[in-house]
């Protein structure tokens, strides 16, 4: 029930609500600058009042931490009588318009009057320059290429796949979100009656029990989205062709360096599969696909690549189409009018949409994108009594009045019938595809409106001779498995009988976040890609964190210059004619992490070698997702908080024929004997390090008693592991608390230096790991050892002496276990990619860990694994 606007809300004394919020967060503000925590600087920004519009270096909350330290004031909004400037670094053209009246400044405004302490003239920092003697407004200059810091933001904030994608997660996540609140009122179901008592709207169908029984799904797409959000401020345009592009006409004249005629014939050669000279005159024909070479039909050196979006039904009825090149749109089409983007329209028409299906109607919502959506209208017919005409006739008026915007709906037992009959319906139309004449419907349906029917099944059925889902009706299951497999016959023979068993998901859960760029690279080094490769990482690191989610496999994807394709794309900064390179790396433990992540992107980069100036397109995938609330039972960090209260204790002890490289370990099965232990001691809770100590028993002192005195151990509870030893990626991969310890103690015994043998001379002693840090490695799968392995080695510039000791631990624990085959394949699998590494040291650590296999191997079973020994 919306408030009467004559009634009070409280906030009138303050100005109103926002008023009031903004006062209110300023108070907050002012009262923080002025509390004990803060440690004023100086005063060199008093005065100055700022708002932050946008993503800035610094950052917003960096910038709020400099003015409270120097004497400025933060607003988290903007108030124009008291604002005294705007930080921004880049801002939409509308956006500039609207501002230019006010002093909106670089950050860098900030930072050099830090820097150079004092406050400097704004300026000569101004976004954009605008007074009587330059009416002309000088906007800021965009990013050139992915070569420049500032690009990928702009990017984003002009990419409409960018938008598509984003805001089809973000309305999932809103759906996830609005159904924890357990609605139970839905004030549009009122409505809906009051209209169908009012109006005596009368359904063709009455309400009969098998109506009532079976489940109803409404599927909502907005007519021509982009067009009609557009349209609503350019209402002038209604009625016309209309296409939204990024483009504003053709070009004045031909791009330097361009052969669209050569990019073209390359692409045309790739679709007809033209590779091969030797093609026989079968295989041309069913090769002779062409599914994208007619979109470059007719345009000539002059004529602009950038593809339409969308374009309205008046463009549609003379042959433009979304996805056309706008060169060959204005050849159909003179009078076509293009207009821009306008992704701000686009947000809020879509949460006008979402906002009112989840808040008026039901939850049972399945978002699928911006401006389409899966309901289950079961329900709502159940309590209302409406029949699915009646609901669609009055959703489809209530949406229309609060976005302006037409939408089309479909309605049938499940999605595939639903979505089917949306596209009977458009343009802003409705169908109901009732279940008496679904078999009659489907048999005109075409093949490439089944789900799963793409350009290649596509093809395939089309030698079958089918082309419509009556034709392919025809065919029985065993033929369509046999002929395409099990999964896809099933498929195809349930769709095209109008069946699927999909239910709405509700519950969004991601398979995977990724990052793609294929406009714009061009690197003149490697430096310059390599910092656009660490953003893309801090730019998945943000789209995890988003969706509180880590991963466990980073995918690289490159688009490389094709060796015959002209140096310029025949598209303004495309990718042009590309080969695709995709390679990927496990991790043994998931993260978000943008630094691990870029270890593992940049060690595929350096091995892949290529050369930065022939990179057109990059992207970083995160698979095999994992979500940060549930923790899985198996991980290393559980072995070890599991083991820091277990009183277990066992003792490694030096053998008199020991060498450097050897492990050696002996149980003692009787911890009573601990010689010096006490019931105080023996109860003390351990420290992580204590795991990575040696001890010291009766029997292991009646040993030492034997050995050499220059080799003996002085009983010392140290280790002699510093902090520059410890892999920094396995310490990342641990919990934080858990982290924290062992960098302390590290720390703590670097800072004693105290040694652990006598002989000063004598290198880093290896010493054994205790039977806890063995257990930790015995419950690691093996598949998970090889993936840690593969990531050790991939990641890692050369061996630590602590990881080489983990891994042949490991292997002699597997061989103790009689586990000889699993301890073979890790060792085959280590050789493996030591091989393709130049480093020696590596190769080094090979023959270490080996050596101490071969030891055990010869102890227990008096012969040597049969293993590669040199790397050729």
């Amino acid at each position: 029930m919306k408030r009467n606007r004559n009634e009070t809300n409280g906030f009138e004394k303050w100005g109103g609500y926002m008023e009031a919020k903004k006062t209110k967060l300023e108070k907050q503000f002012t009262e923080k600058a002025a509390g004990d925590s803060n440690h004023v600087k100086s005063q060199i920004f008093k005065g100055i009042s700022i708002f932050v519009n946008g993503y800035t270096l610094p950052s917003a909350n960096e910038l709020k931490r400099i003015m409270m330290e120097n004497g400025g004031i933060y607003h988290h909004y903007h108030r124009p009588n008291i604002t005294t400037h705007i930080i921004a670094s880049n801002l939409p053209t509308a956006k500039l318009k609207l501002l230019k009246q006010f002093k909106v400044v670089k950050p860098e405004w900030i930072s050099d009057s830090l820097k150079d302490g004092k406050l400097l003239n704004y300026e000569n920092y101004l976004l954009f320059i605008d007074n009587p003697n330059q009416p002309k407004i000088d906007f800021p200059i965009r990013a050139k290429n992915a070569s420049e810091p500032t690009f990928l933001s702009e990017f984003y904030n002009n990419s409409r796949l960018h938008l598509i994608s984003t805001m089809a997660t973000t309305f999932k996540h809103l759906v996830n979100d609005t159904r924890k609140r357990n609605q139970t009122d839905y004030p549009g179901r009122q409505r809906l009656k009051n209209w169908i008592e009012q109006n005596r709207v009368k359904d063709m169908l009455s309400h009969d029990s098998e109506l009532n029984n079976d489940k109803i799904i409404m599927h909502i797409d907005m007519d021509c989205f982009f067009v009609s959000a557009g349209l609503v401020e350019k209402p002038e345009l209604r009625g016309l062709p209309v296409a939204v592009t990024h483009a504003k006409g053709n070009l004045s004249k031909q791009r330097e360096g361009v052969d669209r005629g050569t990019e073209f014939g390359l692409y045309v050669k790739r679709w007809k599969g033209d590779d091969d000279e030797n093609v026989d005159e079968e295989e041309e024909k069913v090769h002779e696909i062409k599914p994208r070479s007619t979109k470059r039909d007719g345009i000539n050196e002059t004529d602009s690549m950038a593809e339409i979006a969308c374009c309205s039904y008046e463009a549609r009825k003379v042959g433009i189409k979304n996805g056309m090149l706008v060169g060959q749109a204005l050849k159909m089409c003179p009078a076509l009018k293009l207009i821009p983007y306008n992704f701000e329209q686009y947000k809020k028409v879509a949460h006008t949409l979402y906002a009112h299906i989840l808040n008026d109607y039901t939850l049972d919502v399945e978002a699928v994108s911006c401006d389409e959506l899966y309901l289950d209208c079961s329900n709502i017919l159940e309590i209302t009594k409406a029949s699915p005409f009646e609901l669609a006739t009055f959703l489809r008026k209530e949406i229309k009045e609060k976005t302006q915007c037409p939408c089309s709906t479909g309605i049938g037992s499940n999605c595939l019938l639903a979505r089917l009959a949306t596209k009977k319906a458009k343009p802003d139309g409705q169908f109901y595809l009732e279940p008496g004449i679904v078999m009659d419907f489907m048999k005109n349906i075409d093949i490439s409106d089944v789900p799963g029917v793409g350009r290649t099944l596509g093809h395939k059925l089309s030698t079958l001779g089918i082309s419509t889902c009556g034709e392919l009706s025809a065919l029985s299951l065993q033929t369509l498995q046999n002929e395409f497999g099990n999964k896809t016959g099933l498929s195809l023979y349930k769709h095209c009988r109008g069946e699927d068993d999909r239910k709405l998901n509700y519950d969004y859960k991601p398979k995977s976040v990724s990052v793609d760029v294929n406009y714009g690279i061009r690197f003149q080094n490697k430096e310059e890609s390599e910092n656009f490769v660490r953003q893309l990482c801090s730019e998945i690191e943000k789209r995890l964190d988003d969706v509180e989610m880590n991963g466990k496999t980073v995918t690289l994807k490159l688009m490389i210059r094709n060796a015959e394709a002209p140096k310029e794309s025949a598209k303004f900064l495309g990718h042009g004619f590309c080969d695709n390179i995709t390679k990927s790396s496990s991790l043994t433990k998931s993260t978000s992490n943008s630094k691990i992540i870029f270890q593992v992107v940049n060690k595929i980069m350096n091995q892949l070698d290529i050369d930065p100036t022939e990179l057109r397109g990059i992207g970083i995938q995160m698979n095999k997702l994992e979500s940060r609330i549930i923790t899985g039972h198996g991980r290393i960090e559980n072995f070890i908080s599991n083991m820091k209260s277990e009183p277990k204790i066992n003792h490694i002890l030096p053998n008199e024929n020991t060498v450097n490289d050897k492990i050696i370990s002996t149980k003692v099965s009787n911890p009573k004997n601990h010689q010096g232990s006490s019931t105080e001691n023996f109860n003390k809770p351990k420290s992580v390090m204590d795991f990575f100590k040696p001890k010291e028993n009766l029997n292991s002192k009646k040993k030492l008693n034997t050995l050499n005195s220059k080799s003996i151990i002085p009983n010392k509870t140290l280790i002699n592991i510093k902090m520059s030893q410890v892999d920094q990626s396995f310490l990342d991969a641990l919990p934080a608390d858990l982290r924290l310890e062992i960098e302390n103690e590290l720390k703590s015994y670097e800072n004693q230096n105290s040694p652990l043998v006598e002989n000063e001379n004598v290198s880093t002693m290896e010493v054994t790991m205790t039977e806890e840090s063995s257990k930790l490695y015995q419950h690691v799968q093996i598949d998970q050892m090889k993936e840690f392995i593969e990531e050790w080695v991939v990641t890692e510039k050369e061996p630590k002496m602590c990881d080489n000791i983990m891994v042949s631990k490991y292997l002699c624990n597997l061989i103790n276990d009689a586990k000889t085959e699993d301890a073979y394949e890790i060792i085959r699998k280590l050789y493996r990619l030591i091989k393709n590494k130049d480093d020696l040291a590596w190769k080094q650590s090979y023959f270490d860990i080996l050596k101490n296999v071969q030891e055990v191997m010869l102890n227990l079973y008096n012969a040597k694994m049969k293993v590669e020994t040199t790397f050729k």
